[in-house]
């Protein structure tokens, strides 16, 4: 199912967290060499220069390939311009997912810029071959978004692509949204469609970071649930509520009318981003707690738009000031640990233990193997003389 050695990531982590540990002292440099050297990692790790070099390289390698390659259908296509799309498309997006199997098989790349460009290049050719074999027959949009659904989702299981995971989620949301603007009643609630799915990712994805392999994960699983978080405080919004209902429906006015279920939207514009911090706060979840507070953001600049009391000079100085003062506090204040929280980084991944197997690995390595000749006594049985030879 993965393209990947499941390992490569694994052992990815355990080094960053051993070189952390080391720039804490709480290992030594020659604890942190004999992990480097029981976890090291062979895949191809080019720094990241090189490895959007590599990307631009390979997209324009691709592209010539490409058009080379369409001097071959110049025939197909002057008969029939859909068929020649479709056939060269479905050819090329193949040949690119052979050539990036075979590249990580034999060349051990594991998102080194080559893999990332021939991935996205084979998303866009079988997209294509998609579009244009479905394209005469008119379908609605969230038809092509639940054809394309399932080769995005493929794509993130095999090669935990972020780019591709992000699609992923987006094509989700999106056929729910491009379903529910079909009917009145569907734009009418589209702002809880939006935070039912929203709330379901959230869920979903908490329940697969509990799987043994959440490491190979880690990236998407993490985009993933920013999006949710994201989505679902935006579609309970008072200001994205009303101005998308305006734009929704085509009502190009000065002022946008009010929008139906107004009190329940001025109720989570103020609730959902104090539930974000206080579950960030009570649950560690670092992320959680930043949305929060970005969120926090968002909903005071919500009211400031339709409820304005001060300037937005005088508001923006004020409010930064006041942000000021307690960010230095707050840092102060948490310069030694509180209560669990503390201004130094720390993100360590919880559920996985790696305090236990770093130790285990370190003391199995110092400790002499035992043969199996070694005996109490010089008795036949093995003890202090009991057998008939004593």
């Amino acid at each position: 199912m993965k393209a990947y050695n499941s390992l490569w990531s694994e052992n990815d982590f355990i080094q960053k967290t051993a070189q952390k540990w080391l720039k804490q002292g709480f290992l030594s440099k020659e604890q942190s060499s004999e992990i480097e050297k029981s976890h090291s990692h062979d895949y191809y790790d080019p720094n990241i220069f090189l490895k959007i070099g590599l990307f631009v390289f390979t997209i324009l390698a691709a592209s010539v390939s490409v058009s080379l390659m369409s001097i071959f259908f110049i025939s197909i296509y002057e008969t029939n311009l859909n068929a020649a799309f479709v056939i060269q498309s479905l050819i090329i997006g193949g040949v690119f997912f052979l050539l990036l199997e075979n590249l990580i098989k034999r060349r051990k790349l594991y998102h080194s810029g080559v893999d990332n460009a021939l991935i996205y290049m084979a998303l866009g050719a079988f997209c294509t071959a998609i579009y244009f074999l479905f394209e005469n027959l008119n379908p609605p949009t969230w038809l092509f978004l639940m054809l394309f659904l399932p080769l995005f989702t493929a794509t993130t299981i095999r090669y935990a692509e972020s780019v591709a995971c992000t699609l992923t989620y987006f094509l989700i949301l999106g056929i729910f949204v491009t379903i529910a603007l079909e009917s009145f009643w569907g734009k009418t609630l589209l702002p809880f469609i939006m935070m039912i799915v929203s709330a379901g990712m959230y869920f979903a994805v908490k329940k697969l970071s509990t799987r043994k392999d959440y490491l190979y994960y880690e990236t998407c699983l993490t985009i993933l649930k920013t999006l949710s978080l994201i989505t679902f405080y935006l579609g309970g919004n008072y200001l994205i509520a009303r101005e998308g209902n305006a734009l929704i429906n085509n009502l190009s006015l000065s002022i946008s009318p009010q929008v139906a279920f107004a009190p329940t939207f001025y109720f989570f514009t103020t609730v959902i981003p104090m539930v974000y911090i206080f579950f960030g706060l009570r649950n560690r979840d670092r992320l959680m707690l930043i949305l929060g507070l970005i969120t926090l953001g968002f909903s005071i600049f919500t009211y400031k738009f339709y409820f304005s009391i001060l300037p937005v000079e005088i508001t923006l100085t004020v409010g930064g000031i006041l942000l000021i003062a307690l960010a230095g506090g707050l840092i102060h204040y948490f310069k030694t640990t509180k209560h669990g929280f503390t201004y130094q980084p720390d993100d360590e991944f919880e559920g996985f233990n790696l305090e236990a197997m770093l130790m285990s690995q370190l003391v199995q390595s110092k400790i002499p193997q035992q043969g199996d000749t070694f005996r109490y006594g010089d008795g036949d049985s093995g003890g202090g003389g009991a057998g008939g030879n004593y």
